[in-house]
């Protein structure tokens, strides 16, 4: 299995590649949007916000962030969605905005749902161990604190800024989904989430 490192918008279709595993994606604004992000950990106004929105909806995140938040934000989350929608087919995107100071995560878990979009706005990275260095009997191993590495095997972070995209342990049969975890010792960070939301599902 592979990450795919890109610049380009349409590189996400190679999470459709049946060796791939996570494409992640550098963006212009990413700067501008963790200078904002630093400022809005910095006064306290970003509690943990929560939302689906249609795919197209350019202003739907306006009325979910604290007011006065710069548009730049607002326009991220409306261009992230729209490539959900594009690549995946989805009509809506369930949506997650949060300052965490601690790790939500702290186990290497899967997410079981197809697949999600993290974005680092500012902080550490996600981090995650490719699928090939893991170490399955230690993973299952739910009263284990170790990270569930094979021998010389390597925790990795995704890059802050960055759209990535990872696929869940409901992507397909033959994929059992990105090991990942909220990185340890971190500081703050905010970080935004996407899902896809299908027909008949529900974002909770």
């Amino acid at each position: 299995m592979r990450r795919v490192t890109s610049n380009q918008l349409e590189d996400f279709a190679a999470i459709y590649d049946e060796d791939v595993e996570i494409v992640s994606v550098s963006r212009p604004q990413a700067g501008l949007c963790e200078t904002l992000s630093q400022a809005l950990i910095r006064s306290r106004r970003v509690p943990q916000s929560r939302w689906s929105q249609t795919v197209g909806d350019s202003q739907a995140a306006a009325g979910e962030l604290p007011p006065g938040v710069d548009g730049a934000l607002v326009d991220q989350i409306a261009q992230a969605s729209e490539v959900l929608g594009e690549l995946l087919g989805c009509e809506r995107v369930g949506v997650r905005l949060e300052t965490l100071s601690a790790p939500m995560c702290p186990r290497f878990h899967i997410d079981q749902i197809p697949c999600r979009m993290l974005i680092t706005l500012s902080g550490s990275g996600t981090e995650w161990i490719p699928n090939d260095d893991v170490d399955w009997t230690l993973f299952a191993d739910l009263d284990s604190t170790q990270a569930p590495l094979r021998v010389e095997g390597q925790i990795r972070s995704l890059t802050m800024g960055h759209w990535s995209l990872l696929k869940g342990g409901k992507w397909d049969e033959q994929f059992r989904g990105v090991v990942h975890r909220s990185p340890h010792d971190a500081g703050e960070r905010l970080l935004l989430s996407l899902d896809p939301i299908f027909n008949g599902s529900e974002y909770s």
